[in-house]
């Protein structure tokens, strides 16, 4: 770039000055702010069916939660179970291969994840649950050639 070193300088300070000001709104908020973005997808009607709650026990703990499922390439099936519940099916597809659904989920029962494909090459699941109220994501990957059963264990003592 050819031209005045002021003018350079002045042009390079705004393009950081521009660059940094939502960087830093984005990171110097405080942890309360940036788990909002849970509880209002939590609270939206975005899956065409609502997976019914699992049913608690007085002695099992509950955690309200988000599952995201990422399959690559999409399964032709897949679904999430905790106790012979379904949290997650095919029904909940955000994107391709990308299935969503809030659900509340028990501490120290493990889900139970299931996929199928129709080619027997490798594939890829990846599971997160978002626990609500909590920033670090479970999550666990998958791996399998045309048909994937595997639990994905929640710890009872997560967040005692």
């Amino acid at each position: 770039m050819k031209g005045n070193p002021l003018f350079r300088l002045i042009l390079i300070l705004t393009t950081l000055f521009v660059v940094l000001w939502p960087v830093c709104r984005l990171t110097l908020h405080s942890s309360s702010n940036r788990t909002a973005p849970l509880e209002t997808i939590s609270s939206g009607d975005y899956s065409p069916t609502k997976p019914e709650p699992a049913p608690t026990n007085s002695t099992t703990p509950t955690l309200r939660a988000t599952i995201l499922l990422h399959g690559a390439p999409a399964p032709i099936r897949c679904s999430v179970s905790q106790g012979g519940m379904r949290l997650l099916t095919e029904k909940n597809l955000i994107a391709p291969g990308e299935y969503r659904a809030a659900v509340q989920i028990r501490k120290g029962e493990d889900l139970v994840v299931d996929a199928t494909w129709e080619a027997d090459e490798p594939h890829a699941v990846r599971v997160e649950v978002l626990v609500h109220g909590y920033q670090a994501p479970l999550e666990k990957s998958f791996w399998a050639e045309r048909n994937l059963l595997d639990a994905f264990p929640i710890p009872e003592s997560f967040l005692k």
